[in-house]
């Protein structure tokens, strides 16, 4: 379908999607970046328009972290372009699971 602008398919900044069910399973994973166990779901930070000062992008932009790489995500912004294989990597395996239909 066509749109004439971004708004029209952009979901409200203010309502973003939260699924705790799925927020647990990411917990479940191994961290995306150096694959120890103890992760602690990342939002994706500092890219395009769904997160930003006071507010969480939405639980479809989750990936696994273990602490440690959670806190250098925050720290270092040359690692944020990595967050988009993170999350398609996360999605995809959460659908072929069927935890994500």
């Amino acid at each position: 379908s066509h749109f004439n602008s971004v708004e029209e398919w952009m979901i409200p900044k203010d309502k973003p999607y939260r699924s705790e069910k799925y927020k647990k399973w990411v917990k479940t994973l191994p961290c995306c970046n150096c694959g120890d166990n103890g992760v602690d779901p990342h939002h994706l930070i500092g890219i395009g328009n769904m997160g930003g000062m006071g507010t969480t992008a939405p639980d479809t932009m989750l990936m696994p972290l273990c602490r440690l790489c959670h806190d250098m995500m925050h720290q270092n912004p040359i690692m944020w372009p990595d967050q988009w294989q993170h999350i398609a990597q996360t999605l995809n395996v959460a659908i072929s699971r069927g935890v994500l239909k």
